[in-house]
């Protein structure tokens, strides 16, 4: 599983970092050892931040494992957000 963690660091003060956002990017099984396919979770955010269960759910198929994660992230966001 790949998680993506939104941190917000008050006047840059790591020290002071908290979470507002957290997404799940899960490998569901289904590839190969070059293609996979994921489920996306993408838990609740800013001032719902904490909120039990799932605010959206997003889909990536077929993608290609040799690519950045960054390809994979921003796929997950886009399906997640607009699909």
């Amino acid at each position: 599983m790949v998680v993506v963690k939104i941190e917000l660091w008050p006047l840059g003060d790591e020290k002071k970092a908290r979470e507002i956002g957290r997404a799940e990017i899960v490998n569901d099984g289904t590839g190969t050892t070059e293609r996979s396919n994921y489920a996306v979770n993408l838990l609740h955010s800013g001032k719902y931040y904490g909120t039990p269960g799932v605010w959206r759910i997003g889909r990536v198929e077929d993608h290609r494992r040799m690519l950045s994660p960054y390809h994979l992230v921003q796929k997950a966001l886009y399906d997640a957000l607009f699909n």
